[in-house]
């Protein structure tokens, strides 16, 4: 009877250890992909442009580079920049001629994930360039596809940035990005 009582709680304690230290690799597992950074070729579209004798709708080459950590499988937060390569010149609100040069633009963002491989992104930030540093609002969505063993993703990506009293622009962006 001991040997028999001896032995059901030796093979429950086997089981329950190793039950344990499933569940433990899984988590460590899903611990070590929360962070990801990604490179993204885009363009920018700036409606309020000023060339020659009135407003024109541009667009403008620019790269993103994006970070993110995820928070739990749904929320994330990251630091999400766009590079635009060239200069440009705006009216902003008040009729005002701004020019920028190669403005950099970098937000904190909250990012939702309401089903699999979308997120909606909100945050705030600013643009910075030579002339004259904006506060941003980016509100955008993304779209991401894993490959290669959930180690990379491939990263669509469109996004506004509401730059009070200046301009706003939109951008399109495709991607890759390494989760880690």
């Amino acid at each position: 009877m001991k040997k028999t009582l001896f032995s059901s709680l030796l093979l429950l304690f086997v089981i329950f250890a190793n039950a344990q230290e499933t569940e433990h690799e899984e988590g460590e597992e899903k611990s070590k992909k929360r962070h990801s950074i990604a490179i993204l070729i885009s363009h920018t579209q700036i409606s309020e442009a000023v060339e020659g004798e009135g407003k024109k709708s541009i667009s403008v080459p620019s790269w993103g580079i994006d970070y993110n950590f995820e928070i739990s499988e749904r929320w994330a937060v990251g630091l999400h920049n766009d590079i635009i390569v060239e200069s440009f010149i705006i009216e902003n609100s008040e009729g005002t001629e701004i020019e920028r040069s190669s403005p950099i633009a970098s937000a904190v963002v909250g990012m939702f994930k309401p089903i699999k491989n979308f997120s909606l992104v909100l945050g705030a930030g600013g643009e910075f360039s030579k002339e004259e540093n904006l506060f941003l609002i980016k509100a955008g969505l993304e779209c991401s596809h894993l490959i290669l063993h959930d180690n990379w993703e491939i990263i669509a990506s469109f996004s506004n940035d509401f730059k009070l009293d200046a301009y706003n622009s939109w951008n399109l962006g495709f991607g890759i990005g390494r989760k880690f």
